[in-house]
């Protein structure tokens, strides 16, 4: 969705996203694998909107409004929550572009802001304010296109302290034609904050790694509007659950 790519002045990207994500077992900090107790099960439903809109020629604002549906059942336990997660808003400005404007480095400034109670489990976030910086390199030629970002994510206050994150996607995407793509991505995140890890709340975890796999097709529904289905599944977890599941995104331009 976000890529280093500018929109342009009044132009807006409207990008509608699902995922579903399962999990039954986890590696701890060492790698070492193991199944939840007592037949547990973790599983979530994701449906966001993504905003972008063109405030100049390189300035855009950017929103992300992100909604959750979590379940945690074992042998004893059914917690279920369904509530929004962190809200993101904030600026992304190209810094430069060159090849002919086939190439852009960009740099995004957000803010998390917690639109839910933290009283409930599976917690959907840390429930503490946050912000990101984030830098975008994005190019693209005839036949193809790629993004790479690499970011720096903090949360703020107190119990949770101050929790820092690298964050980082790398995609690239294949034009099969005039009406389809094949995209693949590889995307995650790195936390910083001694932690053990909860199957039965992993959003309340503070120091982990995970890194995932993603391969979509794309259709062309018109224009430059694209309709996305994709699987994905964890390649590299430490203190952190080991899941798999599937994407559906839309890419509308107007």
């Amino acid at each position: 969705m976000a890529s280093g790519f500018p929109m342009g002045r009044r132009k807006t990207l409207l990008s509608p996203y699902f995922s579903y994500f399962a999990s039954t077992s986890s590696r701890d900090l060492s790698g070492n694998k193991a199944p939840y107790g007592n037949n547990g099960r973790f599983s979530s439903v994701t449906a966001q909107i993504y905003l972008e809109y063109g405030i100049t020629d390189r300035l855009d604002f950017v929103a992300k409004i992100p909604f959750s549906f979590s379940q945690y059942k074992d042998d004893y336990l059914n917690n279920v929550n369904n509530a929004p997660s962190d809200l993101e808003v904030g600026l992304k400005y190209n810094i430069l572009h060159f090849n002919e404007q086939k190439y852009y480095f960009s740099a995004q400034a957000l803010a998390s802001i917690p639109a839910y109670s933290k009283n409930r489990n599976p917690a959907t976030g840390y429930g503490k304010f946050g912000s990101e910086l984030k830098l975008m390199i994005s190019g693209s030629e005839r036949s193809a296109y790629f993004n790479i970002e690499g970011g720096y994510r903090q949360y703020f206050g107190n119990p949770t302290g101050q929790v820092g994150q690298l964050t980082y996607i790398s995609t690239s995407g294949l034009h099969l034609g005039k009406s389809n793509q094949l995209v693949g991505e590889v995307s995650g995140v790195s936390s910083f904050r001694s932690s053990q890890f909860t199957p039965a709340n992993p959003a309340s975890n503070t120091e982990f790694t995970f890194v995932k796999a993603n391969i979509a097709i794309g259709q062309r529904l018109w224009k430059e509007n694209w309709i996305f289905l994709g699987i994905f599944h964890d390649i590299v977890n430490r203190n952190s659950g080991i899941g798999e599941g599937g994407t559906l995104t839309g890419i509308f331009r107007f």
